[in-house]
């Protein structure tokens, strides 16, 4: 039977391929072809759902991330440290901003969420490091009853709760950057397009 902790760590390895994709086609279309979606009509209505629907995948991730650092800390019992309060700080009103922005459509809403993304991939990547990176163990302000190299999670061997904090983190702004294209999109078709009067 799975638990709460496999599932998540789960996830997160999804979170990491679905980051990879991302990068993989945008740089792949940039460089080899430029337009490969007016070339396979199939293609381009494929990007058009996923970008229609990106603010809201992201803020199901957000959704997901949120609940799941509660039930690690509420149910669980793992003490937070500083750096995961950091991260929550980061992470908490990223379910706010994109479920307004998905409920109201507007990628716009995108731009305010991508710095906390961002601040928030910085901070779980750094903690990652501190729990693996023996010198940087002693460079935190964490307390002895919530330390930061404590690994309380540890699935697949390497998964542990900032790693599936980045991958969070990650996809978030990867979605919130592929509906943004779809917005640019949108304004350059527009701008294209002869004017009524």
């Amino acid at each position: 039977m799975w638990s709460v902790s496999q599932a998540l760590a789960t996830l997160t390895l999804i979170a990491y391929a679905a980051v990879a994709l991302c990068v993989i086609v945008g740089i792949w279309e940039r460089a080899f072809f430029p337009n490969l979606s007016e070339r396979v009509p199939r293609l381009g209505q494929v990007r058009a759902q996923v970008q229609d629907s990106a603010l809201g995948l992201a803020w199901i991730v957000a959704l997901v991330a949120t609940l799941g650092s509660l039930y690690l800390s509420e149910i669980a019992n793992y003490p937070p440290c500083t750096l995961c309060w950091l991260q929550r700080i980061a992470m908490y009103p990223l379910v706010v901003l994109l479920g307004i922005g998905a409920l109201r459509e507007d990628r716009a809403i995108g731009w305010y969420a991508l710095p906390l993304a961002g601040i928030g991939a910085a901070l779980a990547f750094y903690h990652a490091l501190v729990q693996r990176v023996p010198g940087l163990q002693q460079a935190t302000s964490c307390s002895a009853e919530a330390p930061c190299n404590a690994m309380w999670v540890r699935e697949f061997g390497f998964v542990s709760i900032p790693v599936m904090a980045l991958g969070a983190f990650l996809l978030i702004g990867a979605l919130i950057l592929v509906s943004a294209t779809a917005a640019a999109g949108d304004v350059a078709a527009e701008r294209r397009s002869p004017r009524r009067r």
